[in-house]
């Protein structure tokens, strides 16, 4: 028997950042995809789906699969390695299920995707032997196979685990990793449903073309250096739509240059520093939900009022998670005071989670 888990993740920091290839910060979470598998004697993967009531069944012909969807994601992975020279010939049954909340900006979909690659590789005597390639075929499978607007943080973050700083620039992203855990953390799920890819896209078409248009009417626009006090001057000249998405990604990413500074060379590693680790981490993601609310427009009134609860009952910070337009926000607290805040959630009826750091996919 071959068992595995992948785990979701939240994006503490760059939210609409990755497809602009701007740098963000993500940690896996205590909730997973898990794969179980065992050999049988016939040719095929028989694939049970019960949290979503499907079977899916392939024969291990070594042929491409046509897919059926436009997330045919294990189709995806399989053709994938199939166009690696990598042929198949041992069936096995197997069974994917998950705790983490689906379609809720938590990355449930590249946790499935890593964790099918995951097995993928181990049956195939790991033809992929680094974790970065590993990451990028998530990401290719995911998101290149079918021309869809995310980037590569849910991947990444799904293999390594733990705390990830990327800066998702091709063909080879710079990323950086530390096995340090932030606890305190509770998920909050507004169980408001969302469109994660129509909404994607629409948000990342308003960005680029923002971008665009700085470009043609200021020529020295540098999305990954140019401040934005150089930018103001030339805002009047742009749609109100187009000056919201300059000023909102712009300040963002100078956030997570902030972020990353405190979390990758300024962690606490004495007691006597965590309580303001703690403080200026919570600022922070205060200060990009902010801009995620005002600027990118990505809240609900409902995400809304779930971070203004856990704010009001003790959260040092508090913001909407992932691609927006419903799903899930987090909050922080120092470590023990969780409670009042999964309260808070639950009060203006969401559906709290306590999580902790996780690693990266592994046997288990």
């Amino acid at each position: 028997m071959i068992k595995i888990q992948s785990p979701g993740r939240i994006c503490l920091f760059g939210e609409h950042q990755d497809y602009l290839n701007l740098p963000v910060i993500a940690m896996a979470i205590s909730r997973y995809i898990y794969l179980e598998a065992e050999r049988i004697s016939s040719p095929q993967f028989i694939i049970e789906l019960p949290d979503l009531d499907e079977t899916l069944e392939i024969s291990l012909n070594n042929r491409e699969l046509e897919y059926d969807s436009k997330r045919d994601y294990l189709k995806s992975g399989y053709n994938r390695f199939l166009r690696k020279g990598i042929k198949f010939n041992k069936g096995y049954k197997i069974k994917i299920t998950g705790d983490i909340p689906f379609n809720a900006g938590v990355a449930s979909s590249s946790a499935l995707v890593i964790a099918w690659l995951y097995f993928l590789n181990q049956i195939s005597d790991e033809t992929i032997n680094k974790k970065s390639n590993l990451a990028i075929e998530g990401y290719n499978t995911e998101v290149k196979e079918f021309n869809e607007a995310g980037g590569m943080m849910d991947h990444y973050s799904s293999i390594y685990g733990n705390l990830i700083y990327l800066e998702p620039k091709f063909p080879r992203p710079n990323f950086i990793s530390i096995n340090e855990k932030i606890d305190g953390f509770v998920l909050g799920n507004s169980l408001e449903k969302k469109d994660t890819i129509e909404d994607l896209m629409k948000v990342k078409n308003l960005a680029l073309n923002a971008f665009k248009t700085l470009k043609k009417i200021l020529p020295t626009f540098d999305q990954y250096k140019t401040s934005l006090e150089e930018v103001k001057p030339f805002l009047p000249n742009l749609e109100k739509k187009y000056q919201k998405k300059v000023v909102g990604n712009l300040i963002n990413r100078d956030i997570t240059a902030k972020a990353k500074k405190l979390i990758f060379e300024d962690f606490p590693y004495e007691n006597t520093k965590v309580k303001d680790f703690y403080q200026q981490l919570g600022n922070l993601l205060n200060m990009h939900h902010i801009q995620l609310k005002n600027n990118i427009g990505i809240y609900t009134k409902k995400i809304e009022l779930m971070v203004q609860r856990c704010l009001e009952s003790g959260a040092l910070g508090a913001k909407i998670n992932g691609s927006g337009f419903g799903g899930t926000m987090f909050a922080l607290s120092l470590p023990g005071n969780e409670f009042p805040l999964k309260n808070a959630i639950e009060e203006v009826e969401g559906k709290a989670y306590m999580i902790k750091t996780s690693i990266g996919v592994e046997k288990f």
